[in-house]
């Protein structure tokens, strides 16, 4: 009886793992949609998607996926376009500076993103808002001290600037491969905050660098940035590469004589040796023609 109910319970037990999976094959995965906004210092405004769902507990970056970018407002909801997903599961979408697009009452841009689902994953859409905003930068010098000067401001419905208090501007230096950061600060009650310029910072030959200013992710903003070259740098002197041979007079002097000992003393080891095969080729000579002209002497030294 015992053993029944074992067998029982084992059996249940392998059932109904089976079952669930098998009602949930019909279903739809519910995918995650995601969106970041930057504007470029050109005033390009840039959409960035990711698409993504959880599939057996991993989360899967999803490939080939339309995704339609729409902006809202009261003038109505008129279509930027259509990105398609890479392998990473990213798109992105350029907006130029020159396209106008439509605000709310309050001054924000709203972008939909809509995914329209395919025959594993369901729908999803994501709706987000920004304010756009603008950065000036200037380069003050007080004393010895250079200075980067940013100011943040935006445009009210009257097309007048507005500066922008406590907001963080993170300051870099654009380098080959990476940014060099050398500031963090918030703006004051104008709008500006002000980061000192790394000191012996290398440029190029006539000491030019690129800054950056940025807002990085924030929650009116996103993220904007702006950049200016600035000639503040110290200039990179590039020397001539010499060429060095042999016969170069500017190595050491004791490394000059030493190659002219060690390749003298070779020379000379060559010059023995040659010496050395012509004397036995001439001494040969001389002993077979000895030999030829008195044949009875036995062979040897000739006592002259």
């Amino acid at each position: 009886m015992r053993l029944n109910l074992i067998y029982t319970i084992i059996f249940l037990l392998t059932i109904i793992p089976g079952t669930g999976s098998t009602a949930l094959a019909g279903e739809l995965i519910s995918p995650r949609l995601d969106a970041a906004y930057t504007k470029s210092p050109d005033g390009t405004k840039r959409i960035s998607v990711s698409l993504s769902a959880r599939i057996d507990d991993k989360r899967i970056n999803i490939s080939d996926a339309t995704i339609q970018i729409t902006a809202s407002g009261e003038s109505g909801n008129p279509g930027l376009g259509t990105v398609v997903t890479k392998s990473n599961g990213k798109a992105v979408l350029d907006i130029p500076s020159g396209v106008s697009l439509p605000k709310d009452p309050e001054g924000y841009y709203t972008f939909i993103l809509r995914f329209a689902g395919n025959q594993k994953l369901g729908e999803a859409s994501k709706t987000f808002r920004v304010m756009d905003a603008f950065m000036e930068m200037s380069f003050v010098k007080v004393d010895t001290v250079n200075n980067v000067q940013v100011k943040v401001f935006k445009i009210n419905e009257k097309g007048e600037k507005t500066v922008v208090p406590d907001v963080p501007v993170e300051f870099y230096i654009k380098r080959l491969f990476c940014l060099y950061p050398f500031g963090s600060e918030k703006t004051d009650s104008t709008g500006t905050c002000t980061a000192e310029f790394p000191r012996n910072m290398p440029g190029d030959t006539t000491g030019k660098v690129i800054v950056i200013s940025k807002i990085l992710e924030n929650d009116e903003f996103a993220t904007v940035e702006t950049m200016k070259d600035f000639a503040g740098g110290k200039p990179v002197i590039i020397e001539p590469m010499k060429r060095r041979g042999l016969g170069d007079t500017d190595a050491p002097l004791w490394m000059v004589y030493t190659l002219l000992v060690l390749l003298s003393g070779v020379w000379i080891h060559v010059a023995y040796v040659i010496g050395s095969i012509i004397r036995i080729n001439t001494i040969g000579k001389r002993e077979l023609a000895r030999q030829n002209s008195n044949p009875d002497k036995p062979a040897g030294r000739d006592p002259a």
